[in-house]
């Protein structure tokens, strides 16, 4: 019988929430390594470089919104090492290394009370979104002279099992057992599952996808309402609903069905993952 050889990933950010996630739903399908060290160290870098071979490249590896406070370690990270870990890989011209995927964001986007489709003009409104949209801008630039294809997928609002500090479900729900009223949640966004995240993922290498594809649910939920789900799931307190209005941020994920996602985890389901 003739032997199958596995695709090889190599994946920055392998740690993160969404980068273990995705190795472990797909770490029998696919050869994946995690790259082991600092991305801001380029001489590392470029030398672990040496001798390797792979097929794909994901970069999860990023500062969060929620650890933007530092502007110097958000740009070092964000922006300066990841571009210049894409240099280091055009320069190497590795065999058979034919697809670089950036994990984006939906902060590249401005408010909307529309479904934001991927040709809305990017107005990020915080440091995050900015660093992101930086990243987007050189790819755009560069791709025709780069020697892989290269990837943007600006995912919404991910929810999952052990979501850690700095994302809403958890904030909210500390937040909950300490207050008896929430405020700026009169406003609507777009939550997704993880496991639909990494499916979408998985599709958008198989296909070496180039365009900037929304990974998204498609499905907008106001705050206040996830909020009573979270509630009266976890914790079932007395809490009322501050109402003055806020801004919105859902997505379009027409594209991303047309490519092959068809069905996604309900919000619900979605926020329900968490496990305090």
């Amino acid at each position: 019988m003739r032997k199958v050889f596995k695709k090889k990933i190599i994946i920055t950010g392998g740690n993160g929430m969404l980068g273990n996630h995705f190795y472990n739903m797909y770490k029998n399908a696919f050869t994946i390594v995690k790259y082991p060290n600092r991305i801001e160290n380029f001489k590392k870098f470029e030398k672990w470089l040496e001798g390797k071979k792979f097929n794909y490249f994901i970069h999860f590896a990023a500062k969060t919104k929620s650890e933007s406070k530092d502007k110097k370690k958000l740009k070092l990270i964000n922006v300066t090492s990841t571009i210049k870990m894409i240099k280091i890989l055009n320069k190497k011209k590795i065999l058979n290394f034919k697809y670089f995927l950036f994990i984006s964001s939906s902060h590249v986007y401005g408010f909307s009370n529309k479904k934001i489709k991927e040709t809305k003009k990017r107005a990020p409104k915080n440091l995050y979104g900015k660093s992101k949209k930086r990243v987007e801008d050189y790819i755009i630039n560069k791709r025709k002279k780069l020697n892989f294809k290269v990837g943007i997928a600006r995912i919404f609002n991910v929810t999952g099992a052990k979501q850690r500090k700095g994302n809403f479900v958890p904030d909210m729900v500390e937040k909950m057992k300490k207050v008896k009223t929430i405020y700026f949640v009169n406003q609507f966004r777009d939550f997704i599952h993880i496991d639909d995240v990494s499916r979408s993922i998985k599709l958008l290498i198989d296909k070496k996808f180039e365009k900037p594809i929304n990974i998204s649910s498609g499905k907008k939920i106001n705050l206040i309402n996830a909020c009573k789900i979270l509630n009266n799931s976890f914790l079932k307190n007395k809490i009322s609903y501050d109402k003055k209005r806020g801004k919105d941020i859902f997505g379009n994920n027409s594209l991303l069905r047309n490519i092959g996602i068809k069905k996604f985890k309900s919000v619900k389901k979605a926020l329900l993952e968490y496990k305090k």
